[in-house]
């Protein structure tokens, strides 16, 4: 207590962390203001300043309860993990941990000092009811849903009452946000409203300039960024994307898959996916695109459940990928995904022609294609194949781009969420289902002289490869409903005639 409320000299003397003029200038404004928002440029130490301070304010208050909340418990657990490397490094606050039962009350999702005020990491959607929040610490909250963090989360900060803490205790919510502007709702209405005090922006200029930035890679990130990405992340500029689909709505979808906690889908030897709905593959080929050295192999794996279609797993092959070990892979997730239908570039029509063969012999299908039109690679056949190749081209192409917008913008889509920690941007995993989000906000529309659309990339660099197989894998959803020939219904008129 002897340096309480000098945030400069606590941090130093308690756990030896020296702060920067900034985040000294950022802990006042939090002194003056109980609800705060800081959604400075990636990197430059929001959080952590957030988290010390709060540490500060617990070990300084008693009966203090404060809760970490992001939108998936791991990610709560890292922002947790600054008080508890705080406390391991200091004497100080070792020795002020609580005990119970003979036991120090410390542990990788909560920590309690002595004086009673405690810290739990949450998820969003975790079942939480009962709790004595004081304090409230929201992390990323675009990532959340809305009702999910009023209804359940911040409703919790409003009692007065507490068993068992102490009448004299501090008792006014506090509510600590940080996170980047991700193009969704939530964290743009939460500023426009005017109960959060807006805390100093640190951009990517300023943050180059105090040296806590890296120039040259930001530089490298500024070219590969999107201009919205750049100017939402680096730049702190509120800008949504609202190019053929919008990225709202791409956002909606990810906080569907957080609310359902839909998984992403990860193939394993000798497995088989656990089905929900109906399966639909989509491949484009190689070789073929706006740019044909660098266009890729891609698949992307729907999965309809009664009116929503759910993205489960998305593949990009290297530039120049061989067929033949395209194929192979596309088999082993033949096998594991065992899908209801399944579209493909008609460009890559000898590597397909083979692929159904392959599944004929492998007993993965019923569908012999030498049985189907006199075993002929023709388009009046194709449409009775395994895996039915299609011109992704003209009237074809617009009508599958019209349906994956439709089905974005109706929030029929869901997407599994992505977090953004250091663990998860490496998971080889997620890298492409990465890909695929970047590439279905980089299309745009254009007119042309014909009664339908034309559709190119923004970026170039960015590419369209997986959209191309989502657009291919939605309209083999929108086909299964459609039989592939209408049936014909003969009828005649006799007329009658009476003699009187």
């Amino acid at each position: 207590m002897r340096y309480a409320g000098n945030h400069l000299l606590w941090h130093k003397h308690v756990h030896n962390v020296t702060l920067d003029p900034l985040q000294i200038i950022k802990m006042q404004e939090m002194d003056r203001h109980k609800h705060t928002v800081d959604y400075s440029c990636r990197r430059t130490g929001k959080t952590a300043c957030k988290e010390l301070y709060l540490l500060e304010w617990n070990a300084c208050n008693p009966d203090q309860e404060l809760g970490v909340v992001a939108p998936r418990e791991a990610q709560s657990l890292v922002n947790l993990g600054y008080h508890l490397e705080a406390i391991r490094r200091s004497e100080i606050l070792t020795a002020f941990i609580g005990t119970q039962a003979g036991r120090p009350t410390i542990a990788d999702s909560y920590y309690r000092f002595t004086n009673r005020s405690i810290a739990r990491a949450y998820g969003i959607m975790a079942q939480v009811d009962g709790g004595d929040m004081t304090v409230a610490s929201l992390e990323e909250v675009d990532d959340m849903p809305a009702d999910r963090l009023y209804s359940r989360f911040l409703l919790m900060l409003g009692s007065k009452r507490r068993l068992g803490a102490n009448e004299n205790s501090q008792n006014e919510p506090q509510i600590r946000i940080t996170g980047v502007l991700k193009g969704a709702d939530t964290l743009a209405t939460m500023i426009k409203k005017g109960v959060y005090k807006s805390l100093p922006v640190i951009d990517v200029h300023l943050g180059i300039e105090m040296g806590i930035l890296d120039a040259s890679f930001m530089k490298l990130m500024r070219d590969q960024l999107s201009p919205e990405e750049y100017l939402r992340q680096l730049m702190c500029q509120n800008v949504s994307s609202r190019n053929f689909i919008w990225e709202k709505f791409v956002r909606l979808a990810m906080q569907r898959g957080l609310k359902s906690d839909w998984p992403i889908a990860e193939p394993m030897p000798d497995r088989s996916y656990r089905k929900r709905g109906s399966i639909s593959f989509g491949l484009d080929a190689g070789g073929h695109g706006g740019n044909a050295n660098s266009s890729k192999w891609a698949l992307v794996v729907s999965e309809q459940v009664s009116n929503t279609v759910c993205v489960a797993y998305a593949k990009l092959w290297p530039p120049g990928a061989d067929d033949q070990d395209v194929m192979e892979d596309l088999i082993a997730l033949w096998r594991y995904f065992s899908p209801d239908t399944a579209w493909g570039d008609a460009y890559g029509i000898g590597m397909l022609t083979f692929f159904n063969d392959r599944l004929f012999q492998l007993n993965l299908t019923n569908i012999d294609r030498r049985g189907v039109g006199d075993g002929e690679s023709t388009a009046n056949s194709w449409p009775e194949w395994a895996c039915k190749p299609m011109r992704f081209e003209g009237m074809i192409k617009h009508q599958m781009a019209t349906a994956v917008r439709a089905l974005f913008h109706s929030q029929s889509a869901l997407i599994p969420y992505m977090g953004d920690s250091d663990a998860e941007l490496k998971d080889p995993a997620l890298m492409d289902m990465r890909q695929l989000l970047k590439q279905i906000v980089n299309i745009k529309q254009v007119k042309t002289q014909t009664s339908y659309d034309s559709y190119k990339t923004l970026d170039s660099r960015v590419g369209d490869d997986l959209f191309d197989a989502l657009m291919a894998s939605i309209w083999g959803h929108v086909r299964r409903a459609v039989p592939d020939e209408p049936p014909i219904i003969l009828s005649t008129v006799r007329k009658l005639h009476y003699e009187h």
